[in-house]
This record gives C-alpha cells, sequence and structure tokens, in this order.
C-alpha cells in the first residue's frame, strides 16, 4: 500500500495543480468581439482603398502614355515645321526678284530708249 501511495502521489501532486485562469467575463468577450468586427470594417475599407487606388494608377498610367504619345507627335509636328520653314525659305530666295527685274532698271532704260530714239528721229529729219 504504501508503494501504491509513493508511486501514485507525484501523479496526484502534479496534475492537481490549479490551471490558469483563462476564462472571460462577458463585457470582455463582447469588447473583443467589437473590436474584431470593427477590425474586419476597417480591413473591408483599406481593400476598397486599396482597390480604388490601383484603379487611380491604371488611370494615371493610361494618361501618362497617352501624354508621352502626344509629346512624340508635338515633336514630329516641329520638326515637319521646321522643314516647312526652310523650304519656304528657299522659295522665297528662287521667287526673290533678280538686279536685272529691278523696276528702277526697267524704268530709267525705257526713259533712255525714248529720249535715244527721240533723238535719232530728229538727227535723221535734220
Amino acid at each position: 500500500m504504501k508503494l501504491l501511495i509513493i508511486t501514485l502521489f507525484p501523479v496526484f501532486a502534479f496534475t492537481q495543480t490549479i490551471p490558469p485562469d483563462t476564462c472571460f467575463t462577458e463585457q470582455q468577450v463582447h469588447d473583443i468581439s467589437e473590436t474584431l468586427d470593427d477590425l474586419y470594417y476597417q480591413d473591408s475599407i483599406n481593400q476598397q482603398i486599396i482597390s480604388q487606388q490601383k484603379q487611380i494608377i491604371a488611370k494615371q498610367d493610361e494618361v501618362m502614355r497617352l501624354d508621352s504619345l502626344q509629346l512624340r507627335y508635338n515633336e514630329q509636328q516641329i520638326k515637319l515645321l521646321e522643314t516647312n520653314i526652310d523650304l519656304y525659305v528657299k522659295k522665297q530666295k528662287r521667287l526673290e526678284p533678280k538686279w536685272y527685274d529691278n523696276k528702277i532698271i526697267w524704268f530709267s532704260a525705257g526713259i533712255l530708249t525714248t529720249v535715244l530714239t527721240g533723238k535719232l528721229i530728229v538727227e535723221v529729219v535734220q
């Protein structure tokens, strides 16, 4: 009997410890439940905000792509306009009147021809 008590004593001695108090009061359970509900609600709001931000980022990427295309087209347009200006300058140089197309020269030549013709006629008649 003593042997039985000696062998069973450690079993009863160490297994009969007082378990820690893990029970919550009803108010604590209610508070934990409300906290969890608030966290789930905030998580859903954060997920919506993240989704909206992803959509905004996608739209901004599209705007950025379109802006870069517009910049390329504007650069191409500038180059074409500069080429057009160069062509107009060349055209203007070709269409400028030459020194011999000056109106004063032709007017002076016409007066001189008339005067000389008149003198020639006067001398022929005399």
